[in-house]
């Protein structure tokens, strides 16, 4: 397809039309994108200070299954806490799988009950 050539819209002096920007805009790739690969972390965090990779892992886009058995109540409480802002802050959910278990995701995750 040749276009006629104009001087002005060469040098920059003249935007091209709308049309003709609607025409070069038309081209849909045909090579398949690569789906992105979701990831489900499990964690058993033994102290408070886990609480920051745990973290990186859900703004990272991954998912995080956090096991609560080894940290007391305190620290369970203050680790759910700091996880929740963190969801909040990624659009992301909190879900209670047991007594001393919860899933992280982050917002391209669903989880259905």
């Amino acid at each position: 397809m040749s276009q006629k050539f104009n001087f002005a819209t060469f040098f920059g002096m003249e935007e091209p039309s709308q049309e003709k920007q609607q025409k070069r805009n038309n081209v849909v790739s045909m090579t398949p994108k690569e789906p992105l690969k979701s990831k489900i972390i499990v964690f058993a965090p033994v102290s408070y200070s886990d609480t920051d990779m745990i973290a990186q892992k859900l703004m990272d886009g991954d998912a995080v299954i956090v096991k609560f058995d080894n940290l007391d109540a305190n620290s369970s409480a203050r680790m759910v806490d700091f996880l929740n802002g963190t969801i909040f802050a990624i659009h992301g959910a909190i879900n209670r799988l047991d007594k001393n278990i919860f899933i992280c995701t982050p917002a391209n995750f669903q989880i259905s009950k």
